[in-house]
């Protein structure tokens, strides 16, 4: 651990970080042990509208539509096979079809009169700049310097810490 030493560069877009990235990973450096982190995040919250009675008579239309199609269908077998001469078989075929399209209608008329009305919102994580991280041995740490072309700042070079150490002495 004595020899581990820790880099990090500072991009401004996460294409800029993953592209230094791509090119350490042309010059043979693992890049499992690299590591990109957002800074500065916010959330950012978009209206994408509102769920509005069309919404809701969009999505329960298929309903609507299944319950018509059941009715019919059953309805429509009495005449087929010509039992409407029995009034045992009739009637209680006659209230199911009446059962079926009255709940279906009164949900669909109870969505209609709802005032209620939702904002729909897109959530996203952003983040406006991004830090690439490593943390290896002191020779591959300077490979990754020369490749990316990351200087130390002239106050954390090792000749500046020197000059300040004599300067305080």
């Amino acid at each position: 651990m004595k020899n581990h030493k820790l880099i990090i560069a500072h991009f401004q877009t996460q294409q800029q970080a993953e592209n230094a990235i791509i090119k350490l990973k042309k010059y043979g450096y693992d890049i499992t042990k690299l590591s990109i982190i957002g800074t500065e995040c916010y959330i950012q919250r978009n209206v994408v509208g509102y769920y509005t009675i069309y919404d809701r008579m969009e999505k329960w239309s298929s309903i609507g539509l299944f319950a018509v199609g059941l009715t019919s269908i059953v309805f429509g077998s009495l005449f087929f096979f010509n039992l409407m001469n029995i009034s045992a078989i009739k009637m209680p075929i006659i209230y199911a079809c009446i059962a079926i399209l009255t709940a279906a209608s009164i949900s669909l008329i109870a969505i209609a009169f709802s005032k209620n009305r939702v904002i729909e919102y897109r959530t996203e994580i952003r983040a406006r700049k991004f830090m690439l991280c490593a943390d290896d041995s002191s020779d591959k740490i300077k490979k990754i310097q020369t490749i990316l072309e990351v200087h130390l700042p002239k106050e954390n070079s090792p000749s500046a810490k020197e000059n300040q150490m004599i300067l305080e002495n």
